[in-house]
């Protein structure tokens, strides 16, 4: 008898264990260390309904994948213009931008040389047609933001939990949650993160000292601003904390050039912003 109480309280210590199960993992390459990560995402679009979405920013493509796994489009961005660093795609729909059912997305990218920077925004549908331009303008959302950017979403395929290695790993994972993401916590998810921002620099390009203004999430009273080259290595990282927003930062002692950064703390961390270095 004890036997077979011991086997059964095993069990349900097992299925305790084994109630956030490993669903997929999908080939990713990481952009994350510079400040510009790739995403994989779940959109419910208006016509074909929930969807895997993997941008991946090294490989220039959009892929679309069923909530079985299955791949349903690849969307190449190899022949559009491309910015010095990375384009950013943002506001991926199929109503929203067309009357079609195609694929069409908000491309915003940006050319810098040592003098001078220049901002573009395009909207393309999914065959790479020109839908709208504009020069010179920056959306709001140009961190990605305006797209899903979560961990957990509530499908109705069940609760699905999208967690990434750090730096460089080309793998993402996906799990299934035997919970549901409540209203108030998706909420404050949300709050969170449009409560944590950084400033483009001002100055930009620069050439001595440049300002960069910076809000930290509600309940977090430290961060690091760290700096990166575009090869990834980190070239500055300065302590910020609450008592002031703007951090005044020197660049006399790095070279000319471009510089990625971002706002970190131990919640999560900022979008990338750039830097132009000049001498």
């Amino acid at each position: 008898m004890k036997k077979i109480l011991l086997l059964a309280l095993l069990a349900i210590g097992m299925s305790a264990r084994g109630q956030i199960t490993l669903e997929h993992v999908y080939d990713t390459a990481s952009t994350r260390c510079i400040g510009i990560p790739n995403q994989l995402m779940i959109i419910n679009f208006a016509v074909s309904g929930e969807r895997y979405v993997n941008i991946n920013r090294w490989a220039k493509k959009i892929n679309i994948y069923s909530m079985n796994h299955s791949l349903v489009k690849s969307i190449s961005y190899d022949t559009f213009p491309q910015s010095t660093n990375f384009p950013l795609i943002l506001y991926i729909s199929e109503k929203l931008f067309s009357t079609d059912n195609k694929i069409s997305f908000m491309y915003w990218y940006m050319q810098c040389d040592s003098v001078s920077s220049s901002a573009f925004l395009r909207i393309y549908n999914e065959d790479g047609v020109l839908l709208f331009k504009a020069d010179s303008l920056t959306p709001l959302e140009s961190s990605g933001t305006a797209m899903p950017n979560n961990s957990i979403y509530n499908t109705t395929y069940g609760t699905k939990m999208i967690l990434e290695y750090y730096c460089y790993s080309s793998k993402t994972k996906v799990y299934s949650l035997p919970g549901t993401l409540s209203a108030s916590v998706a909420e404050a998810n949300i709050n969170l993160l449009a409560q944590s921002k950084i400033s483009n620099p001002y100055p930009n390009p620069t050439n001595n000292t440049t300002n960069i203004d910076y809000t930290l999430p509600p309940g977090i009273n430290e961060g690091e601003i760290v700096f990166y080259n575009l090869q990834g290595a980190e070239v500055k990282r300065f302590k910020v904390d609450k008592t002031f927003s703007t951090l005044l930062v020197s660049t006399t002692d790095i070279a000319a050039g471009t510089y990625l950064y971002q706002l970190q703390t131990s919640v999560q961390s900022s979008e990338g912003k750039k830097m132009v270095v000049i001498k």
